[in-house]
């Protein structure tokens, strides 16, 4: 009896831990428990940016996000910043993530040109795929100087034009060609020059209604009175009909 006793403490169970993070951190408890202890060990590194440094949230939201994009949770946490309370990556990690991809035939080329003063003026983002050519817009100075990026506080659109130039290029070209690499982020020059701004459902119904009403009162719609059209007469002839036969 006392053998058997000895034998069933000495006998373990083996526990089967799924950690698929292929699912996801939110794919299964084992997946949230293992991406749970990750981001306390990596939120009590001092080498990490000062946003995560002491806040498991905050590293758990950079290992859900590198998990998506398939990356290291430490290179998340270098290059996304919080600004004003948003995620927003850096520049030059939309540039990588392009160029690094193989979504694309080569990496990311610049067509920037020069005003008659020989200073910076526009760029253009472009690359290759299958033989055929995949463009970003053009961003120009009278753009940057239209949306009030020139005249922020400490701006670097006016002392690194060129550099902002390939930025903003680089980052409109990520939102329009790779989605999937941004994850809807904005970088953290879009935020400082405030492109992140959102407009109120009310004001954008507003914006097209007074749009509506400008194309009505334009010169090219002209209402011709005299002519009935066979939908007028059809409704007018339902008008007259008795109640029973509508």
């Amino acid at each position: 009896m006392a053998a058997e006793v000895m034998e069933n403490k000495e006998t373990k169970v083996a526990v089967k831990h799924d950690t698929d993070f292929s699912k996801g951190i939110f794919g299964s408890s084992d997946n949230w428990l293992m991406a749970g202890q990750m981001a306390q060990a990596l939120s009590q590194s001092t080498i990490v940016p000062k946003d995560y440094q002491g806040n498991q949230a905050n590293a758990m939201v950079a290992i859900e996000i590198a998990n998506r994009l398939q990356t290291s949770p430490l290179m998340v946490m270098q290059n996304l910043y919080v600004i004003q309370g948003r995620p927003s990556w850096s520049a030059q990690f939309l540039i990588a993530s392009v160029n690094g991809s193989g979504k694309y035939d080569m990496e990311l080329q610049y067509d920037e040109k020069n005003d008659k003063a020989g200073k910076p003026y526009s760029c253009q983002c472009w690359t290759m795929k299958a033989g055929r050519k995949v463009t970003g817009p053009v961003i120009d100075m009278e753009m940057a100087k239209a949306e009030g990026w020139t005249t922020k506080s400490m701006s670097k659109w006016k002392t690194m034009p060129q550099i902002m130039l390939r930025y903003r290029a680089a980052s409109f070209f990520a939102r329009m060609n790779c989605p999937e690499m941004t994850l809807g982020f904005y970088t953290k020059e879009e935020v400082v020059d405030g492109d992140f701004k959102e407009y109120p459902l009310e004001e954008m119904q507003q914006s097209v209604e007074e749009e509506i009403k400008a194309n009505a009162n334009t010169e090219d719609f002209v209402e011709d009175v005299s002519a009935e059209s066979d939908v007028e007469k059809t409704e007018d002839a339902e008008g007259d009909m008795p109640d029973f036969m509508q």
